[in-house]
């Protein structure tokens, strides 16, 4: 059994057009854009056609997260897969002073309790690259398993650098036991 201690100050939602100024901003910090692996360069207009598309998207969940009322980071579940009853992972905290606080660790329970009991999906797996070491100890410290390593999968500036894929079944969710 994981034991979590979640941040009672963090909540998720719907990301709407009112978000993308914050996320254009994020974008352009290039330790965020990097780790992310941004492929172009971003844009206010971008951002919010982004936003637009994925809102529409039956395969994508776009969600907001907010620190206190404030909107600091964003989570996506993409390529969901009803046959498999699967989907993939991603997040990112934009806002510095919003590290460190359990805020990912709150958003991704939080996603994933809404993921496994209302989607009712199986597993939601990420990759994530194997310098993103914060990101790495959140998520095996949260429960999520290597399945294997992608080799030369991501790009981090001009370097090839694997990548980890990693996944949590809704059975292992089910273990985790939280404290506020």
């Amino acid at each position: 059994m994981r034991i979590l201690k979640l941040n009672p100050a963090v909540r998720i939602g719907d990301i709407r057009l009112k978000h993308a100024p914050a996320m254009f901003r994020w974008m352009s910090d290039p330790v965020v854009a990097r780790n992310i692996g941004l492929r172009q360069k971003p844009s206010l207009t971008k951002t919010e056609d982004w936003i637009r598309r994925a809102s529409r998207d039956a395969i994508v969940r776009p969600y907001a997260i907010s620190l206190a009322g404030k909107h600091v980071g964003n989570l996506v579940l993409d390529r969901i897969d009803r046959y498999l009853a699967t989907a993939r992972l991603s997040i990112y905290i934009g806002e510095k002073d919003a590290l460190g606080v359990g805020v990912a660790t709150t958003a991704i329970y939080l996603v994933l309790k809404k993921t496994f009991s209302a989607e009712k999906l199986h597993k939601v797996w990420l990759t994530v690259h194997e310098h993103n070491t914060p990101a790495i100890v959140t998520y095996t410290r949260f429960g999520f398993i290597v399945e294997g390593i992608l080799r030369d999968e991501f790009r981090l500036g001009n370097r090839r650098v694997n990548a980890l894929l990693m996944s949590m079944l809704r059975d292992e969710f089910q273990q985790i036991r939280v404290i506020q």
